[in-house]
């Protein structure tokens, strides 16, 4: 198995192409969630949302390098990316392909993480 260094340098990586969401939101919403009517404030929202997830992404690349801050960022990663999981999976938009594919895209990720913080390699 990978390092668990190599392996967040990756997801990380993956993780901040949610940058394109904060130049494009109407685009991503659309390929994502089927979106045909966005009004100001939902755009605003995607749009720091996609902030957010990119800084994760960042972060998650950063602690690649930095083993002292690598369990709070796993563990902000895992809540983050447990939680599209849950909401996408929980909602209608659980028969939309590329929705589910990235919620179970970071549902693995997250239960990759929460294997290697308890289960396998230390941090």
């Amino acid at each position: 198995m990978p390092q668990p260094g190599a392996i967040l340098i990756v997801t990380g990586a993956i993780t901040a192409c949610a940058v394109a969401a904060v130049f494009a939101p109407v685009a991503v919403l659309r390929l994502l969630f089927g979106a045909t009517r966005l009004d100001q404030l939902t755009i605003m929202i995607a749009r720091h949302w996609a902030l957010l997830v990119t800084l994760v992404g960042g972060l998650l690349v950063y602690a690649a390098y930095h083993p002292e801050v690598r369990l709070a960022v796993m563990i902000a990663a895992i809540v983050e990316k447990l939680a599209i999981g849950v909401l996408v999976f929980a909602s209608p938009w659980r028969r939309r392909l590329s929705a589910a594919t990235v919620a179970g895209g970071d549902t693995v990720i997250a239960l990759l993480y929460i294997w290697i913080l308890w289960g396998g390699r230390s941090p």
